[in-house]
């Protein structure tokens, strides 16, 4: 009974439908209840590349891609074909000069009469400048009092110190069979003054060598042509004047006047197997060393320039023994006249006797001067007159150990109108050793005493070493 009236009561519900009719769709919620859709993106006007475009664009891509992999392989091969090299060394040193580091002083007794009356007393040096060298590239501990070298970038003062004496970089590229080109770069770390710019000079780098040699040979002998920045032709010590080279560390008292890199051509003669030599250059300026004042090297002041040659045989004696005069003969560098003359001349001798190893040299020169219509003398261009001469000998005691000892002098009499004038008589003796206990390192020590013949001595003698590393 109860179900029956139950069932009656479902039937007539109006929430649900007849079970014979089919229900109807619930009514939509209302317009402000629907999400709202998103914005429709507007197509682009641009039809993407057909199929046959982006082929096209892949083959450009491809064609230039393989033009510049052939460019890389075209280097890769001039290079392969050159022969490229890059070589150097790192130079590092500890020295210690006495006294204020300088090789001069200035005359204040009045010992030197012969300028009496005609320059001041501390006008007149004794000594030499660049006689307290600390490393191989011929820099001074200090330049002190002196007038003619005023480019002073160590400046020690006298006080011992460690010093990158020079970090060098070399290139040397066959460009054909008997086509070359030789470059060294030293980059050179010195102190900066940022509260006083001018007074120090800073890190620089300087231009060692830069040219192209030719060789051509014969059956009877073979020629060596040069052009650029070329070695020296005077003596045999520019042969091995860096510190990766170089027995010792320091150069001898005439190196300046021999050991310069002018900027010219060059012609060297071997004859009868190697035991004849023969060279010929023709220059800017002279064979002297740059920063000093009787050499100019980058352009030229005069319209002639400076011829230098060299004659030299080599003799049967133990490994050979080679003995050698040169000259050169040219216009005063750094001054524009012609007619002032600067001319040089000496002899060597170079020798490897069983473990002893020997070199020798003299040489002397003037630089005439100018007064130029001025009534002090070498007013207009400074003179100079100088000699001088050392002897090396070099023991090889180990194939990793080599003791040497140097003995050098030198003589010059050095004016500039009423500016300066030097009167130089010194004697140095070097005793020094070599080590190489690698074939990429070299360690060298040395020391020396410096003897200012006239009028008097003062102390300024020098203990420098060098530590090098080549690559």
């Amino acid at each position: 009974m109860i179900a029956a009236l139950l069932l009656l009561t479902l039937a007539q519900s109006p929430g649900l439908p007849d079970a014979g009719e089919q229900a109807a769709p619930p009514s939509a919620p209302p317009a402000e209840l629907l999400p709202t859709p998103p914005a429709t993106v507007e197509a682009d006007d641009e039809k993407p590349p057909s199929v046959e475009e982006r082929l096209d664009k892949l083959e450009d891509e491809l064609r230039t891609t393989r033009a510049q992999l052939k460019s890389v392989q075209l280097k890769q091969s001039w290079l392969s074909h050159a022969g490229l090299t890059v070589s150097g060394y790192f130079d590092f040193g500890f020295f210690f000069v006495g006294g204020d580091g300088s090789g001069v002083r200035p005359d204040l007794r009045g010992d030197v009469t012969r300028y009496k009356g005609q320059l001041l007393s501390s006008w007149v040096l004794v000594g030499d400048p660049l006689s307290t060298t600390i490393n191989s590239r011929g820099d001074v501990a200090d330049t002190g009092n002196s007038r003619a070298i005023r480019f002073d970038p160590i400046k020690s003062g006298g006080r011992p110190t460690f010093l990158v004496n020079a970090v060098n970089l070399g290139l040397l590229g066959s460009l054909t069979k008997d086509l070359t080109f030789v470059a060294a770069i030293d980059f050179l770390i010195r102190d900066r003054n940022i509260t006083n710019p001018s007074a120090s000079v800073g890190d620089y780098f300087e231009l060692k060598l830069a040219y192209g040699r030719y060789q051509l040979g014969f059956d009877w002998g073979h020629f060596d042509f040069y052009a650029g920045k070329i070695e020296s032709v005077l003596g045999v010590e520019y042969r091995a004047q860096d510190s990766d080279t170089r027995l010792t560390v320091t150069p001898s008292l005439i190196c300046r006047y021999t050991c310069g890199r002018p900027v010219g051509v060059r012609a060297n003669g071997y004859f009868f197997s190697d035991k004849l030599h023969a060279s010929l250059s023709i220059a800017n300026g002279s064979n002297v060393i740059e920063g000093f004042t009787f050499s100019n090297d980058a352009v030229d002041f005069n319209r002639f320039k400076t011829v230098s040659g060299k004659l030299a045989v080599v003799l049967p004696v133990g490994s050979g023994l080679e003995l050698g005069a040169s000259g050169a003969y040219g216009p005063q560098d750094r001054q524009p006249n012609d007619s002032v003359e600067q001319w040089h001349y000496g002899f060597h001798a170079l020798a490897n006797l069983g473990d002893f190893s020997v070199a020798t040299e003299f040489v002397t020169g003037r630089a005439q001067g100018s007064s130029g219509g001025q009534s002090v003398p070498c007013g207009a261009s400074p003179c100079l007159f100088y000699r001088g001469a050392y002897a090396l000998v070099g023991w090889h005691a180990t194939p990793w150990l080599q003791p040497y000892a140097r003995l050098d002098w030198r003589t010059a009499q050095h004016r500039f109108g009423d500016f300066y004038a030097y009167e130089s008589y010194v004697v140095r003796g070097t005793l020094g050793v070599k080590v190489q206990p690698a074939p990429h390192v070299i360690f060298k020590a040395e020391y020396t005493v410096i003897d200012e013949t006239w009028p008097y001595d003062f102390e300024d003698n020098v203990f420098t070493s060098s530590l090098v590393l080549t690559f």
